[in-house]
Order: C-alpha cells, then structure tokens, then sequence
C-alpha cells in the first residue's frame, strides 16, 4: 500500500515525501489490534478546550502491527483520527413510500438530469446521491443543475460535469481526468494512474517557474498534463504544488470546452505565476510538433 493509492504514482512520492520532512511518520499495511486508555485526561472533553483550560489531554495506546514493524509495535497518543468514510443516510426516511428508488450502501438513483429514476417529480443532490464524487462543489454543482431542471425547465446533465478534486495537504495534490464507465453516469472524476500506451505526458516543474523561485515554494511540485495518444486532446492532469487547487480548474476549463493543450500553451498568462507551469506543458506539446532540418 501507499500513499494516493489510487492516484498518480509521483504525486504520491512527492507529497509523502513533504509530509516526512515536515515530521510526518508513514506506517503501511496497518492492522491495529486494540486501542487501550492509559489516562482520561482532565477539564473539557474538547482536546483543544482541555489544553487552554489547564487540564491534561487524554492519553492512549495503539498496538498495531504493519509492514514496517511486523513483531508489533505500541504507539502512545493524546488524539486518534478515524478516518472511516461516509455512506449515504438514506434508510428510514420513507423514501418508498414516495417511490423514490435508492441503495442502501450507494444512495438515491437518479438519472442524468438528477431526478430519481422511479419519481421524476424528486430530484436528489450531493453525497446522498448514487455514483457521483462526494465532493462539496460537486453538491454545489448539482444544486445548480436541481434549480435550473426543475423551476426553468433546463437540460443541464450530470455528465456534462468536469469534476476536479484536491488534498489539501502542504504541497497540495489536485487532479482531474477522463470521463468515467458510463454506468457511473460518465461524469469526469479524478483521474487514476492513466496507462502510459495511451496516453502522452508532458511534464513542467515548479523549480524552474520565476514565482515558486521568489516564494521558495514548491521546490517538489510539478505539473502533468496527460493527452490521447499523438494528439493534444486532454484527458488528465496531475499537479503537485502549493496552489494546485487553483491551478487545476485552467485544466478542468479546457477538458470540459474542449480546449487541446495547444490551446493552453497559446494562452498568455500573467507573470510570474505558478499558473505559468500549465502553459509550461503546453508549449512542451507545440515545441513537440516543430520541423527540424
């Protein structure tokens, strides 16, 4: 296991990389085997409330083994982070008694307008919605779509969405990639890994943008663009930056209107910005093409 497991393999490296040096320990193929309370700590139940009151936090022990330390090894806390996901709550809300059709572990069916697939005169919006990413601007998005289907009789369709996604960790890791299997209502999710027989990289680093140069920023980050193979068609990006929330919708913008990275390597951007990376790509992609004698 690693770090983005389903997600670009040197974004994971440079990101895991970061965290280590900023104190972060890595411990995979975790199986923990209880969690005991050594002291209950004192004043409010809030950790962060119990420290300024004076009172002393309350401490744990992990014992767990993983791949680094098989025989077993016992981690003394003050706080444990759970981290288990999230399923729709879409049980015992009388949703079939209004014929509103919904998975238990997926959520409300809809079709690609986002009304329910049993009653059109419901429409669902967000995480409680089947197959699509449980992302805040996602819901936004839909929201939008909800008001404009449903009061001023659009056509707006889930699948027209370009979903870009970031971890907004220090540097940050955003991407956005192709559309997804049809019977995942084809939105463009977060791209996996790309298989490198189909597609072309072309690959900036921060550590030659002017901007990072002035921060002494993202000495680590990098920009990927990924296009179908011997075209300038977009079909993936993967950013490691400090900004690369921001950065990638430029990407998301010519995925969704059909830009090609020639297009994004013509388009001027202001400088110095980290934004200049993108294009940096870009002109990889037109210098790609050049006749040479």
């Amino acid at each position: 296991s690693r770090l983005l497991s389903k997600g670009d393999d040197e974004a994971a490296v440079a990101v895991k990389a970061a965290l280590e040096e900023d104190g972060v320990t890595f411990l995979s193929g975790v199986e923990v085997g209880g969690v005991a309370t050594i002291s209950r700590g004192g004043g409010s139940s809030s950790p962060s409330s119990a420290e300024d009151d004076g009172g002393e936090l309350p401490l744990m022990r992990v014992s767990l083994t993983c791949d680094e330390r098989p025989d077993g090894v016992e981690l003394e806390c003050e706080c444990l982070l759970l981290a288990l996901g999230r399923t729709a709550n879409v049980e015992s809300m009388g949703l079939e008694d209004a014929d509103v059709e919904f998975d238990p572990a997926r959520g409300v069916l809809v079709d690609d307008y986002a009304r329910s697939v049993s009653n059109p005169n419901v429409y669902a919006v967000g995480d409680c919605v089947a197959n699509v990413p449980r992302l805040t601007h996602v819901s936004g998005e839909m929201a939008k779509v909800v008001v404009q289907n449903s009061l001023f009789e659009g056509q707006w369709k889930l699948s027209s969405f370009v979903v870009p996604a970031v971890m907004y960790t220090d540097p940050e890791y955003a991407t956005v990639g192709r559309p997804m299997s049809p019977d995942e209502n084809s939105l463009v999710a977060p791209a996996p890994n790309l298989d490198p027989d189909e597609v072309d990289v072309y690959r900036a680093e921060l550590r030659h943008n002017d901007r990072a140069i002035l921060d002494s920023s993202d000495d680590g980050g990098f920009v990927k663009i990924f296009c179908e193979k011997g075209t300038g068609r977009i079909v993936g990006c993967a950013i490691v930056s400090s900004r690369a929330g921001e950065m990638i919708n430029e990407v998301s913008l010519a995925i969704k209107h059909g830009i090609d990275l020639e297009g994004v390597g013509r388009n001027i951007h202001s400088y110095p910005t980290l934004g200049e990376t993108v294009m940096g790509c870009g002109l990889q992609y037109i210098n790609s093409k050049w006749k040479t004698f």
